[in-house]
């Protein structure tokens, strides 16, 4: 057995001031310098789907403007309601790059803690994967009065309240027509001690 000697220590901070002011602005840089190597893969169906970062880096941009454009604005806070999947990322990359806050529902979280997280963190914009999870929502809506709008991954739409994620983006694409260095210049704009994300904890509701 061959045991590995261990890592030097680099007592030279220095490289810290070379480092991306954020993280959005670090995902946006990455974007930037390697647009076609791949960033993501995930299952569909019986293959597989790759996603250069160029694809990903266009997608989070529409869905950050699409934000903007129903309204949020720096730290306020945006839910996720979903369980682990491609989008759900896309989702809480465009929030940051938004300046805006994730906070992050369990698809497994039962309707009335659901609505109370949301409601107690003040969501104004909610990722809901399905119907499912829009029904939490919908039967729950008088508790939501901060929510303006539902963003639904593969759920049921209506036109109003619900909206699904390419609508989400086709806002996004209408805002970056008239401001298209917006999302550039929120993500340049969060500062260190921004809010970025609320996360509640199993005993978080008693």
């Amino acid at each position: 057995m061959t045991c590995r000697s261990p890592m030097p220590i680099n007592r030279d901070a220095s490289f810290v001031d070379t480092l991306p002011r954020n993280v959005a602005v670090q995902f946006l840089e990455r974007v930037a310098k390697s647009p076609s190597l791949e960033a993501f893969r995930f299952p569909d169906g019986d293959t597989w789907t790759s996603v250069t970062w160029k694809e990903a880096g266009d997608e989070v941009s529409r869905l950050a403007a699409g934000l903007m454009a129903l309204g949020i604005e720096p730290e306020q806070r945006v839910g996720i309601a979903s369980g682990t999947r491609y989008e759900w990322i896309l989702a809480d990359l465009a929030i940051m790059c938004a300046g805006a806050a994730t906070t992050t529902v369990y698809p497994s979280t039962n309707a009335e803690d659901t609505s109370y997280i949301l409601s107690d963190s003040e969501c104004h914009v909610v990722f809901a994967e399905d119907d499912e999870q829009i029904k939490k929502l919908v039967d729950n809506k008088a508790e939501l009065p901060h929510v303006a709008k539902v963003v639904t991954f593969d759920g049921t739409v209506d036109g109003d309240w619900v909206i699904g994620l390419a609508d989400l983006a086709k806002l996004g694409d209408e805002y970056l027509a008239e401001k298209p260095d917006a999302v550039t210049e929120h993500a340049a704009a969060i500062e260190p001690d921004q809010l970025a994300t609320l996360i509640y904890t199993s005993g978080t509701t008693g």
